[in-house]
């Protein structure tokens, strides 16, 4: 694809999932940031809210005629065991529309399911070239080798598939993220049809975790440590936003928004000092390391609700996920967090490695504790198994899954100690006693986007889940929320 001039790029971000809330494509957004700092012609098609994404891509791809297309995949699916949803077959055939409508372009794809799945996704795609992990100098260094004409060589992060077969360039380490071109997620993005559906706009003050916990994938998605935000700048993004787009709701999407809590306490006092009047969420807070001090400033800064995701109040199981914290640290947390006026949005995985009905018991009793102060839980069942984590090892030692398994379609872990049928029995007759407990299940029903979407249209204050109470009765009664009572295999 050798052209005389920088090539036209389109972006496309295929995420569809609306269920509990559609997510800004906050990654597409820097990518095509970057290539238009370096001088591309870009151009972003977010297929979320379109009504036939097939045909959308096909029209846009024809309109634009481009010479690169980047296709975008956040999730291989939604890591539910009762609700399951697969989105790889969509992304194939979007992709597939895409190159028959634009049959000289070169194809490549990113996203964070690419830091997950690389070699499977590239293949399953069909595309020569993807990025795993960051995107931004990866994707522009792929597209300058395209537009030459010459091998783009060993790019960190560069998914190659050639006679050889397919295989992924170590990302290696990437420089500061106060040296990317400045991501203007609103010059790309439609925020007012997402915030219409109930979202809110992401922001990231760093990348990378130094957590280990056996399931995650933050590891191989943004790298072991943390590269972290200037907290000036995070302020100035956000009040960017507020000007230009009149946003007020603001969400921190880091793999741990409080850690390291010295760098989210400077975040906060950041965002106190420019006089910004914003509302901020997080639903990925850690209960270890939850200071005094970034409690104080985080009501100051905007916070009144939080997401605390303690995944378990067992310690057994705790210990077993590796998160870092005991079950004592739960409860201290949940009473710190109370004292300083904030409530919460507990979430809680179930069938994990050590799960019993006695573990489980110990997890409801939190949970009814905290119903009982006026916060919320949402959980989930069973732990997608992903490639690279310690709870592959675990499952294939089990012998779970297979040994090779690319895992690229969803397997689950689920505790041999726990019986499935039993306990997802147990949880519905909790959540039919608790309407502000949200069983993983519920997130599926057909009446709530409806109702989240007119508590956005009646401008309700968010975050929505603090509605949770009504929603659950409403959709309920509804008679819609149970559609299968068989959990599948």
């Amino acid at each position: 694809m050798p052209v005389s001039t920088k090539p036209r790029v389109l972006l496309v971000s295929t995420n569809r999932e609306h269920a509990p809330q559609p997510v800004v494509p906050n990654g597409v957004a820097c990518v095509a940031s970057a290539l238009r700092h370096a001088g591309h012609d870009v151009r972003v098609l977010d297929l979320c809210f379109a009504v036939d994404p097939i045909r959308t891509a096909r029209e846009t791809a024809r309109g634009f005629e481009p010479d690169v297309i980047g296709v975008s995949v956040r999730n291989i699916d939604n890591s539910d065991l009762i609700a399951l949803r697969h989105y790889t077959p969509e992304a194939a055939a979007v992709t597939q529309a895409l190159r028959a409508a634009a049959p000289r372009a070169s194809v490549i794809a990113g996203g964070a399911a690419f830091g997950v799945a690389p070699a499977a996704l590239t293949d399953t795609l069909g595309v020569d070239w993807a990025v795993a992990g960051d995107g931004e100098r990866a994707t522009v260094a792929l597209i300058d080798a395209l537009a030459a004409d010459r091998d783009p060589g060993m790019v960190p992060g560069l998914v190659r598939r050639d006679a050889d077969g397919t295989r992924l360039v170590p990302p290696g380490g990437e420089a500061g993220l106060d040296t990317l071109p400045e991501m203007r997620v609103q010059d790309w993005i439609d925020l007012r049809a997402y915030q219409r559906h109930g979202a809110t706009v992401p922001i990231q003050t760093k990348r990378g975790c130094v957590f280990k916990c056996v399931y995650c994938t933050y590891l191989n998605v943004e790298g072991w440590g943390y590269r972290l935000r200037d907290p000036d700048s995070v302020a100035d993004e956000i009040a960017s936003l507020a000007r230009e787009r009149g946003v007020r709701r603001f969400e921190f999407v880091d793999s741990t928004f409080n850690s390291p809590p010295r760098h989210a306490t400077a975040v906060c006092e950041a965002i106190v000092r420019r006089g910004l009047r914003v509302h901020l969420d997080t639903t990925n807070f850690t209960p270890a390391s939850a200071t005094p001090e970034l409690l104080a400033a985080m009501g100051p800064a905007g916070f009144r609700w939080l997401g605390i995701t303690a995944e378990s109040a067992s310690d057994e199981v705790l210990a077993r996920l590796e998160k870092g914290f005991d079950a004592h640290q739960v409860r201290s947390v949940a009473e710190r967090v109370e004292r300083a006026g904030m409530k919460v949005l507990w979430i809680f995985l179930v069938g994990g490695p050590g799960e019993t009905p006695e573990t489980l018991d110990e997890t409801l009793r939190f949970a009814d504790w905290r119903l009982s102060r006026g916060d919320a839980v949402y959980l989930t069942v069973g732990v997608r198994i992903y490639p690279g984590t310690t709870l592959q090892r675990i499952a294939a030692d089990e012998g779970v899954i297979e040994g090779g398994d690319p895992l690229l379609a969803p397997a689950f872990y689920f505790s041999p100690a726990l019986d499935r049928d039993a306990a997802v029995a147990r949880l519905r007759d909790f959540a039919r006693a608790h309407p502000r407990f949200m069983f993983s299940a519920d997130s599926r029903s057909s009446l709530l986007p409806y109702l989240t979407r007119l508590a956005s249209l009646l401008r309700l204050p968010g975050p929505h889940w603090r509605y949770m109470g009504t929603f659950q009765r409403l959709a309920r009664a509804s008679g819609r929320i149970w559609r299968s009572e068989r959990v599948p295999a």
